[in-house]
């Protein structure tokens, strides 16, 4: 598998708007990168395509 663009425990949004968490990373048989993302304790299978990085959020000191 080529480097995986996003790892375990990244915030991400999907090209549907919804944001989760990556809980595991698989290669398909076309070695392509398959994100497991968890959402509301749900898991969804989502090509790295479909994903972007959430942007981390500045915290008021």
């Amino acid at each position: 598998m080529d480097k995986a663009k996003f790892k375990i425990g990244d915030v991400v949004s999907t090209d549907g708007g919804e944001t989760g968490i990556v809980q595991a990373i698989f290669t398909t048989v076309d070695g392509e990168p398959r994100y497991a993302i968890e959402n509301e304790g749900a898991l969804d299978f989502i090509c790295e395509s479909r994903l972007s990085p959430r942007p981390k959020a500045h915290l008021a000191a």
